[in-house]
């Protein structure tokens, strides 16, 4: 069976992983774009040789937002090219940009450590 993802079941997904994490009362938004725009944006912003397959962004601090009272969290951006070729690929890299979003980083063996876990122990229950 063929999984094709739309805004409306990446919306579900992220609901269901910030539920899945305890995460009330907040909101972000997810853009999927094709290889040659998640490369491009990747090379702008990020110097490190990976695929570019998920790139998340955190919302300045106090940046206002009048348009929803939630707590914005900031932007991911998927490879939709992935997705699409792998769909079973979307619920972990949509964690995983969740999980930056949410300050969880790799910089560090231990931080790297803590968010795999973090990963595995989330996606079991999904």
């Amino acid at each position: 069976m063929s999984v094709t993802w739309n805004d409306k079941e990446i919306k579900a997904l992220s609901g269901k992983l910030l539920r899945k994490l305890d995460v009330r009362g907040a909101t972000l938004d997810v853009f999927l774009l094709g290889d040659r725009d998640m490369a491009a944006l990747k090379a702008r912003f990020i110097k490190k040789k990976t695929e570019p397959n998920v790139l998340s962004f955190r919302e300045p601090v106090r940046f206002p937002h009048p348009e929803t009272k939630k707590r914005y969290l900031g932007e991911i951006y998927l490879n939709r090219g992935i997705i699409t070729k792998s769909p079973k690929r979307a619920a972990p890299l949509l964690l995983h940009g969740i999980l930056h979003l949410l300050g969880y980083d790799h910089r560090r063996r231990v931080e790297t450590m803590k968010m795999e876990s973090l990963e595995k122990k989330i996606l079991k229950r999904i």
